[in-house]
């Protein structure tokens, strides 16, 4: 009787398998004593259970201590813990002897470094066991306060039992079962005394950790190492008599620790290793899909810096993995050992050799190997100990290299100046004088002892190439990104703007080249070690608080408001590319049409909600104080903003109902064109002028509205035309079908239709149907007739055109061509010529003006004579 259909079917099926569960689960506890037990335990109510269900309430009682017994057997974690914890305890008192000895060898700034990184990785050893204790702690925790009402319950089950005279084995039982409560008790309470007292004996060991970062960080902060304090005699007063000696045990025993460490270091990471293969593996597909982009979508943007960022996915992928996988291993293992990053910054730096070969010339292709070769010469002195005149030797060596390198491929400088460069690489050639003066600087100070400014020097003119080349790289591949980012997102739409792609890449390239020229001066900064004063220098100041009569704000918490804001706009912005009607990233999910704008739009909503509370709350504000501002806003909005609510309400509605969508054609208070944009308080509507007009969302869904492709965007076309009473009707239809049939936007389902409507006065009327989509159709309606003339003439039915008689009264000058004249004068003071007949007069339909084709009566009459004269006479026809 009734036909249900396969998604109602779905929809009963799915609220039933919802359904039955809780009402399964409502009958199993509509029972007296699981009722009970969850009270007394879930809600810490305690409750008397009746004798009659004092055996389902141990067995239940029984289950849960079994649980919760199983979950406090499983920590083996803590138990590994406890017994590495006197073997760590007993490397770090080693190790702390190590520093007292590190310290009185002279160290460089680079040495101190690498231990500072070597400690924060004990320290974060250490904090990885005391989260897991942490946690430990907290689920102990949790459990106890499961447990703990469970005893009260038998201890009031256990008197109820006496006073109702329960028999002994009953009794016995019931006490059992509180001695098992009890006892699970203690030993929960036991075992949280154990982790508490693990973990104040980690806590002293990390206190005692930050105790030698801080002396290690004051030390390199100190006068010592200040870059004008001369640590050496002048060259002239120092002896090189020992310059080969102390050399030996020392440098290998110093290589042999950092590589044991770093081996150390490495057996160490399984227990972030597999997080770490997800993440590349998510890279490697990330990599792939972008390079779809270019291949499946042709780019046929001439940028130079479009075309470059095209090629580094196209052809050097494999690179830009290796490259990425490096890079995120450098900033996911952290703190690692100085060795671990310095192989991983080599590694980068050969991936990066393939995405930035090809760009340069071929003068200086090969200064790319040069840069890797000063960055190992230099990274050299962080793991090898000289003595001062080793030191002196090596550094001046390292000085000397490199201006014969920089020499060599750039002599003659203004000749090689005169090359055809872009702007970076002509902007990097520039800067090769200030290497000159670096390294000699460094030279200079070296000879003079002042050997912290020969260090700063040469690292800056050492590694800088290093830095360029690899942040280079990342600006390429993310550039790469960015554009099949872009190039895809406008490639996938039937139709778009090739100027609006076009600036939408350079704009998006341009921001991130300011990013990464930003990330790239802070890593110079801490290069150099000027980061964290500059860093401290800015917390101290934008932490000092400003008052306002009462309010009072610091410079940290009014940048933390604007940029929580900037970036919460930004986000929506993004989201709003991304997720566009049918062509963003979610068209995978083959949404229907208007979906993913909504999800677009709720996204964009809650970015912007969390980011405005988010803001107020970096500001200090307290957001309760706002409920009487945010009942007075009710009560304006209630008055006063009653249309904007209105419209804001109606664009919900449009959101989420969809009747219209962006790009459908609308028709709304005579206006026709296309949607451009569903706002929350207005549309944009695109007329087919080119006029954009903005309409309340109220008139979209208070007025009639037209939506021509709301479920499809298909037209019927219809074409009326008409033809001779000598015409084969059957050939005009057999003319029309094919004419319609053979276009080629015509759709095949609906098929064309060609019908004879009537016998018209002067014509066969014949109408056309056919089916196109809504865009093509006036040009398919023009395509078409065009089409069925061509054939009529072809074929020789004339299509004819409507005659019509004119009858004109009152015209003075056909008096003149009557036969009879009048038998007598009319007066001179009265003419009438309101009687006269008119001759009829032909005017074919093409030569006549379409407004006046009727009767045309004149109704004048000048007053000649004083009688009406009266002509009987038929005009002559060769006047008419």
């Amino acid at each position: 009787m009734f036909k249900i259909s396969s998604h109602t079917y779905k929809t009963i099926v799915f609220l039933a398998l919802l359904i039955f569960p809780i009402l399964t689960n409502g009958q199993i506890l509509d029972t007296e004593i699981p009722n009970v037990i969850s009270d007394s335990i879930k809600t810490k109510t305690p409750k008397v259970i009746p004798l009659t269900h004092i055996i389902e309430g141990i067995e239940v009682t029984n289950k849960e201590i079994k649980n919760i017994d199983k979950k406090i057997n499983k920590d083996r974690k803590i138990t590994e813990i406890d017994s590495m914890f006197p073997f760590y305890e007993e490397f770090l008192k080693i190790q702390k002897e190590e520093v007292d000895k590190f310290l009185k060898a002279d160290p460089n700034r680079e040495k101190i470094d690498n231990l500072i990184i070597k400690w924060e990785g004990y320290g974060e050893y250490l904090e990885i066991w005391q989260s897991e204790i942490n946690e430990f702690e907290e689920r102990n925790s949790r459990l106890y306060e499961t447990i703990e009402p469970a005893e009260t319950t038998w201890n009031l089950t256990y008197d109820n039992a006496l006073e109702e005279n329960a028999p002994p084995e009953i009794l016995n039982n019931i006490v059992a079962i509180r001695d098992s409560v009890v006892k699970l008790k203690d030993i929960i309470l036991k075992n949280n005394n154990d982790f508490l007292s693990m973990e104040a004996r980690i806590n002293v060991e990390l206190n005692e950790i930050d105790e030698v970062i801080e002396e290690l960080t004051s030390l390199k902060d100190s006068e010592v190492y200040n870059l004008f304090y001369q640590r050496l005699a002048p060259i002239w007063t120092t002896s090189f008599s020992n310059i080969w000696k102390r050399s030996g045990t020392k440098n290998i025993d110093a290589v042999r620790k950092s590589t044991l460490g770093t081996f150390d270091f490495v057996k160490n990471l399984k227990r972030l290793l597999p997080l770490f293969l997800f993440l590349v593996a998510l890279i490697t597909l990330l990599i792939l899909y972008l390079k779809k982009a270019f291949t499946t979508y042709p780019f046929t943007e001439e940028n130079a810096d479009l075309q470059h960022a095209q090629s580094t996915l196209k052809e050097h992928y494999l690179a830009t993995i290796f490259f990425l996988t490096f890079l995120l291993a450098r900033f996911y293992f952290v703190p690692a050992p100085k060795l671990f990053l310095d192989i991983l910054t080599l590694c980068s730096l050969f991936s990066a050799i393939a995405l930035v070969r090809p760009l340069m010339y071929k003068r200086f292709k090969k200064l790319i190997y040069f840069a890797i070769f000063f960055y190992v010469f230099d990274s050299i002195k962080t793991y090898v100990w000289f003595n001062a005149q080793q030191y002196r030797l090596y550094t001046f060596m390292e000085a000397v290299l490199a201006m014969a390198v920089i020499f060599s491929f750039t002599h003659p400088y203004r000749e090689t100046l005169k090359m055809k460069m872009e702007t970076f690489g002509k902007f990097l050639f520039r800067l090769t004088p200030l290497i000159y003066v670096l390294c000699g600087i460094s030279i200079i100070a070296n000879i003079l002892g002042y050997i912290n400014l020969t260090d700063l020097t040469l690292k800056i003119s050492t590694r800088s190439g290093v830095f360029i080349i690899l942040f280079y790289s990342l600006l390429i591949i993310s550039n790469s990104i960015f554009l099949s980012i872009i190039h895809r997102h406008f490639s996938v739409q039937p139709s778009f703007d090739p100027e609006l792609k076009l600036q939408t890449e350079k704009k998006v390239l341009k921001f991130n080249r300011v990013t990464v020229i930003i990330i790239w001066g802070l890593v110079f900064l801490n290069m150099i070690d000027q980061l964290a004063p500059i860093q401290t220098y800015f917390t101290d100041t934008s932490s000092d608080p400003y008052k306002f009569g009462n309010l009072s704000f610091t410079l940290n918490e009014v940048l933390s408001f604007l940029v929580v804001l900037f970036i919460s706009f930004a986000l929506t912005r993004i989201v709003s590319f991304l997720i566009n009607d049918g062509q963003g990233i979610l068209r995978v999910f083959k949404f229907p049409k208007g979906i993913p704008a909504a999800i677009s739009l709720v996204i964009r909503y809650l970015i912007i909600g969390f980011g405005i509370i988010l803001a107020l709350s970096s500001l200090g504000i307290d957001l309760s104080k706002f409920n009487l501002m945010a009942g007075a806003l009710g009560l304006g909005i209630g008055f006063g903003l009653q249309t904007v609510i209105s419209n804001f309400v109606s664009g919900l509605i449009l959101v989420f109902e969809r009747p219209i969508l962006q790009g459908d054609t609308v028709e709304v208070d005579n206006l026709l064109g296309t949607v451009n944009r569903i706002g929350v308080r207005s549309s944009s509507i695109t007329t087919f002028e080119g006029a954009e007009v903005i309409v309340p969302n109220n008139n979209l869904i208070s007025n009639d509205l037209i939506n021509w492709t709301l479920s499809n965007n298909t037209k019927r076309v219809e074409i009326l035309v008409g033809t001779s009473y000598s015409s084969d009707p059957n050939e005009v239809l057999k003319i029309l079908y094919e004419a319609a049939s053979n276009y080629e936007d015509t759709l095949k389902n609906p098929p064309p239709q060609a019908l004879f409507v009537d016998f018209g006065d002067n014509s066969l009327n014949f109408t056309l149907r056919f089916w196109v989509h809504y865009e093509l159709w006036l040009q398919a309606k023009s395509d078409v007739s065009i089409e069925v003339y061509n054939q009529f003439k072809e074929a020789d039915i004339e299509i004819p055109f409507p005659q019509r008689d004119i009858h004109v009264k009152n015209i003075p000058e056909i008096v003149s061509n009557y036969k009879t004249p009048p038998p007598h004068d009319p007066p001179e003071s009265e003419t009438n010529l309101d009687d006269t007949e008119i001759p009829k007069v032909v005017i074919p339909i093409e030569h006549r003006d379409p407004g006046h084709d009727v009767e045309v009566d004149e109704d004048e009459s000048e007053e000649t004579n004083d009688e009406e004269p009266n002509y009987d006479q038929e005009p002559n026809n060769d006047n008419q």
